[in-house]
């Protein structure tokens, strides 16, 4: 068989991924531009596949043919010519449709549709006014009639901490002050004792000991970002972190505190008279996905399904796999709930439109500055479009990320104040 480049009228990428079960490994060929359908191989094989490697944006290396159980999604077989590469160390080379069919033919190789395109996959509604009505409409595509209920109970979840409630009231007060925040947060120990460890944190390299709120909001932090932080930290004790997800989420509030200080480390190298409010930068930073602990919460059932399609399917964007799955997406339902909560326009309308490049409203440049988060972190290809509207150049922005990444040790000891392992 020749392995040698072709010219072909259409061509199409491909992905593998290894998964296994008690009985076995299974190797499953789709479309790079498609998503593994989890559930469709349950039903043609009657078994429940995990994936082997717990989030693998590459791919799987190819097993060679005819030596493992392998099952190549059938659209595959109405292209002209396949791309495929034996690891992801490997580059791709392009098979006629008669050489991959040949190199992939014996008795333990079968088609079947087990992909679905991401062309065909819903998307948002534009308006998060309309999110509710989307998110409701999705409970007709669920069987359980418990869960329905439960969702229609307006989304069933924690109450908001009454420190949270405090500090929101604050937000909305102009003539509030130091000592008014100060008296807040000291009704709450715990929450006093993160915000002053978080000022401490080496990553803000201040001189001296930290002894009091007060001394964090004016030595280190400032009002608007001790109020905001506090908030964030108050509300992170509602959620605890679900079993069941995606095996590399272990990592939830270090992406959490990291998008923060990021955030504010962008904002920062804005120009003075065209930048968000720094606090609010932070707290949208802090509470970007929130969505996904709300979903564990509201939606236990589909939650652990979620996360296995999540990790399936590491190449493609999260929300594109909540479409799918859910019929809605953590950003939807976070800003669903922030705003259910009462926080500040600002930060929900933000979360809500995250990821959503297009997004011109009045509050798209903490909204753009959250997209140019993810795209920071993931590694992508920063979008001129956005640095542009914040006023920001490239080299700006990666210097920020490459100042947070550095300080990675410092983060991970500030995760600590929330999850409570100091």
């Amino acid at each position: 068989m020749s392995e040698q480049s072709v010219e072909a009228n259409t061509s199409t990428r491909v992905r593998i991924i290894h998964l296994a079960d008690n009985s076995g490994k299974l190797q499953v060929i789709f479309a790079y531009d498609s998503m593994l359908d989890m559930a469709a191989l349950s039903r043609l094989t009657k078994r429940r596949f995990d994936p082997v490697a717990n989030y693998n944006i590459e791919g799987d290396p190819l097993v060679k043919p005819n030596t493992c159980s392998t099952i190549i999604d059938s659209s595959l077989l109405n292209s002209d010519a396949i791309e495929l590469r034996s690891s992801a160390t490997q580059s791709y080379k392009s098979y006629t449709q008669e050489e991959f069919t040949s190199r992939f033919k014996g008795p333990l190789t079968r088609y079947e549709r087990i992909a679905i395109p991401v062309s065909k996959i819903e998307c948002p509604v534009d308006d998060l006014n309309q999110d509710a009505a989307q998110m409701q409409a999705a409970l007709g595509k669920f069987q359980s009639m418990r869960l329905q209920q439960r969702l229609e109970e307006t989304l069933e979840v924690p109450p908001l901490p009454a420190s949270s409630h405090r500090i929101i009231q604050l937000c909305s007060d102009e003539n509030a002050g130091t000592d008014d925040l100060c008296d807040v947060i000291s009704l709450d120990p715990s929450l006093s004792a993160q915000v002053i460890s978080w000022a401490s944190s080496p990553y803000y390299g201040v001189q001296g000991e930290i002894d009091s709120v007060e001394d964090a909001i004016i030595r280190v932090l400032g009002f608007d970002m001790v109020m905001n932080l506090a908030l964030g930290l108050s509300m992170g004790n509602a959620f605890q972190l679900p079993k069941n997800g995606p095996r590399h989420y272990n990592d939830f509030w270090f992406s959490a505190v990291s998008h923060a200080v990021l955030m504010e480390e962008l904002v920062r190298k804005m120009p003075s008279g065209d930048r968000p409010r720094l606090g609010h930068a932070y707290l949208a930073g802090l509470l970007h996905n929130f969505g996904y602990l709300a979903i564990a919460v509201v939606l236990p059932p589909h939650f652990g399904i979620l996360s296995r399609y999540i990790e399936a399917n590491a190449h493609l964007p999260s929300e594109i796999i909540e479409m799918q799955t859910l019929h809605f997406t953590k950003e939807q339902l976070g800003a669903w709930l922030l705003k259910h909560w009462g926080l500040p326009e600002s930060i929900y309308t933000a979360v809500r439109y995250s990821k959503t490049i297009s997004y011109e409203g009045q509050h798209n440049k903490l909204a753009h500055l959250l997209y140019l988060c993810h795209q920071l972190f993931n590694d992508d290809k920063l979008d001129p479009g956005i640095l542009n509207v914040l006023n920001l150049t490239l080299d700006e922005a990666k210097l920020c990320h490459k100042k947070v990444m550095s300080s990675s040790s410092e983060l991970t000891k500030m995760v600590g104040l929330i999850s409570g392992n100091k």
